[in-house]
């Protein structure tokens, strides 16, 4: 079977950048002209909106010169590269399942592994944060965003299984 190899939407990933990159704007204007009587709301909506959504540019910026697929899909597994919060390499074997899921008005392909704790394991502790706070979320500790892909996660879905019911 010919691998499935999807690399990411530069014109999503861009639209993200963008956005990211206004609301830094409006962190850095909310720290240099703090709201009157509220000053400490003000700096601290300033300084999340630097910190999150700087992370967030970093990343779509990150995306947008590399040209390293989102995602891979082959006998061995699917490879993860798709968000901040990627997964790396998967083998057959330790997935459970995968499904589409909707969590506030977004998509995700959630994957169900055997060994969740392994993948939280490897993580770093900012990252195995992160990824423990999706799985309470959403129930999956693997989430991969419809957001930067060009495909839908329906046809993604329908390539896992493909690859799923091939695997030796």
């Amino acid at each position: 079977m010919t691998p499935v190899v999807i690399y990411p939407s530069r014109l999503r990933v861009g639209l993200l950048f963008a956005g990211s990159a206004l609301f830094v704007a409006g962190g850095v204007w909310l720290l240099r002209n703090p709201i009157r009587g509220d000053e400490a709301m003000g700096w601290l909506i300033g300084w999340a909106s630097i910190v999150f959504l700087g992370a967030v540019a970093l990343f779509a910026l990150s995306r947008l010169v590399s040209r390293k697929p989102a995602i891979t899909i082959d006998r061995s597994g699917i490879t993860d590269n798709a968000s901040g919060l990627s997964a790396g390499f998967i083998p057959w074997s330790d997935i459970a399942d995968a499904q589409v899921i909707r969590f506030q008005q977004q998509k995700f392909l959630g994957v169900s592994l055997r060994n969740p704790k392994d993948y939280l394991a490897k993580a770093s502790p900012l990252k195995r944060t992160l990824m423990k706070a999706n799985s309470s979320l959403v129930g999956f500790v693997i989430n991969i965003p419809q957001i930067s892909l060009p495909v839908p996660l329906e046809e993604l879905l329908g390539h896992i299984e493909r690859f799923r019911r091939a695997e030796p």
